[in-house]
């Protein structure tokens, strides 16, 4: 009998290890910032295409076939932004995430933006639901909305069309979800279109939800948020993220998310890129316009209900085929005399899904005239944008408002420019590229002293970018205040007329802008101490329209420049 106790033993050990489960391997996918860019896309006339719904729908059918169930999410800004999806209020952008069966989608700002069903972007009538478009974009999803941080201010509670987080199963493994809203949503969309929402704190709404996703199940919590940031060097080492600007909303909420609270977050908001492990937390915020999908392998361990590791691939960028010896369809990326190959995934190739791409079919059909409509716009060179300088393209827009509108001054939000104008012959498509909003021509009366104040609150930095403008000159240092909160900082430095004569703190002065200057980008304060009657918004053509119309009213061809109005002292950063 004692001989037989070894070998007893042995078995029971080999038992043991049989009846312990092993590690679990869950794939998530995420995407940001679409804004409305479901078909594919083009860097120049000459170059391949990348991105489109129809091609991430091959991506996730090679990692599906490789990994089993495979969790794809959004980190918001879904719908607004192109011709193809505006004109029909995002309808296509949910079917095709429908099809490409996402799992979840963040709420970001721009979903307010379409405001009630039909061609008004705000509500005009009593009758008109001013979350009318998003409520039934929301309903048509078979994913949900998410967004922990966001409530009625009538209730307190998440509204009806949105959920706080949910849970979904893959390989076996229970995940929970959490959305989170940039706070700063009432300033960077139509703010009346959120009057009656609240965008609360997202660490403390954070930690409550993942609490309660443990309790119910969870082995791994990943936050999808519309908050980003902006890093430097996402190639070499994600262990470090000194390349990473700290001062953006992302960062701000790792650091102060206690540790291990959730496993990955995916991030959005800044059109830039994150892959780095910030606190802990593997953190991932692809490029945005479907050009980037964001890919995180969490290894589970079952038995202890846990993740026990996060490996973060390279962004990958969306294309069908690569210049060889690359993972780039980007010329500008392209090694000298490098041709194009078929993409590769894991060893598979990579191909557009044609049932996809039957969804859109119809949809582009109908816009296709209207995009290639000739405005009678000739432009010399391309006219860039830029968002944390002056621009040649926001001297251009600037100086076409004022002149038309006969103002002072004018202001255009670089936010609101949206895309470089390209050189030679300008169609309507190139134009709604440039100016995809429905913000609205605004004449506001204002002193002096309040033309000073909103350069201060506009140069503060921290994510936001500057004033484009015609008819003044200013200078701000973007280095002053640094170590202060945002809204503390004051760096402008000057301001004088575009001849360089002063501002008068008292004499008023007409300027041209957009209503969502007067409505948000935190001017609102400012704005509220203007008296109504020096306020005028022309609702009747958004103010694409009247750039249009402007532009054409210029000599032809328009030839790019700057003329110096924006001066920035001790930049940092690249400043585009």
């Amino acid at each position: 009998m004692k001989r037989l106790l070894p070998f007893v033993l042995f078995l029971a050990a080999i038992a043991a290890h049989a009846a312990d489960p092993q590690p679990v391997h869950v794939f998530v996918v995420g995407t940001t910032d679409l804004h409305g860019s479901y078909d594919s896309h083009h860097e120049s006339k000459t170059a391949p295409a990348y991105g489109g719904l129809p091609l991430i729908a091959g991506y996730l059918n090679v990692l599906r076939a490789n990994h089993g169930r495979v969790i794809v999410v959004d980190s918001g800004d879904l719908f607004q932004g192109t011709l193809e999806s505006n004109f029909f209020e995002g309808e296509p952008v949910v079917k095709g995430y429908n099809a490409l069966g996402y799992d979840a989608a963040a709420v970001g700002n721009h979903e307010f933006d379409y405001g009630p069903v039909g061609p008004d972007s705000i509500a005009r009538t009593a009758k008109e639901d001013p979350l009318g478009a998003l409520k039934k974009n929301a309903k048509a999803a078979k994913f949900p909305f998410l967004s922990a941080n966001l409530t009625e201010k009538a209730t307190g509670k998440t509204p009806s069309w949105a959920k706080r987080d949910t849970i979904v199963e893959a390989n076996g493994v229970k995940v929970g979800i959490i959305g989170l809203s940039t706070p700063e949503t009432p300033s960077v969309t139509t703010s009346s279109n959120v009057a009656a929402l609240n965008f609360g704190d997202p660490v403390a709404a954070t930690v409550t939800a993942a609490k309660e996703l443990r309790a119910a199940g969870a082995s791994a919590i990943v936050v999808i948020a519309h908050m980003g940031g902006r890093c430097k060097n996402i190639e070499t080492n994600p262990e470090d993220p000194s390349s990473c600007e700290t001062d953006q909303e992302a960062m701000r909420y790792l650091k102060a998310l206690p540790k291990g609270t959730i496993d990955a977050y995916f991030a959005g908001h800044t059109h830039s890129n994150i892959r780095h492990y910030i606190n802990g937390v593997a953190t991932l915020q692809p490029s945005p316009f479907g050009r980037e999908i964001a890919i995180l392998d969490m290894t589970v361990d079952p038995s202890q209900h846990k993740v026990t590791k996060t490996e973060m691939a390279p962004l990958t960028m969306v294309c069908a085929q690569v210049y060889e010896h690359t993972e780039t369809c980007d010329p500008k990326k392209a090694p000298a005399g490098a041709t194009l190959v078929p993409k590769k995934l894991e060893g598979k190739s990579v191909a557009e899904v044609a049932a996809v791409n039957e969804i859109f079919k119809t949809y582009l059909e109908q816009v296709a005239v209207k995009k290639n409509e000739d405005l009678g716009i000739r432009t010399a060179d391309r006219f860039k944008r830029a968002y944390y300088r002056e621009s040649p393209l926001g001297d251009l827009l600037t100086d076409a408002m004022r002149t038309y509108l006969k103002a002072d001054v004018a202001f255009l939000n670089s936010g609101g420019i949206r895309a470089d104008l390209p050189a030679g012959t300008i169609l309507y498509s190139h134009m709604f590229d440039v100016s995809p909003f429905d913000n609205f021509p605004t004449i506001v009366t204002l002193t002096g002293a309040q033309l000073k104040r909103m350069l201060e609150i506009t140069s503060i930095g921290g994510g936001r970018g500057i004033l484009q403008t015609s008819g003044l000159r200013y200078t701000f240092d973007e280095s002053r205040d640094a170590d202060k909160p945002a809204a503390q900082r004051n760096r402008l430095l000057s301001v004088t007329l575009a001849d360089g004569k002063p501002l008068d703190p008292e004499a008023l002065y007409r300027v041209a802008t957009v209503d969502f200057l007067v409505t948000g980008e935190g001017l609102e304060p400012l704005m509220k101490t203007i008296p109504a009657d020096r306020i005028k918004i022309d609702y009747s053509r958004p103010i694409r329209e009247l750039l249009i119309d402007a532009l054409k009213a210029l000599p032809q061809p328009l030839t790019p420049r700057v003329d110096r109005r924006v001066t920035v002292i001790n930049p940092v950063g690249t400043g585009d």
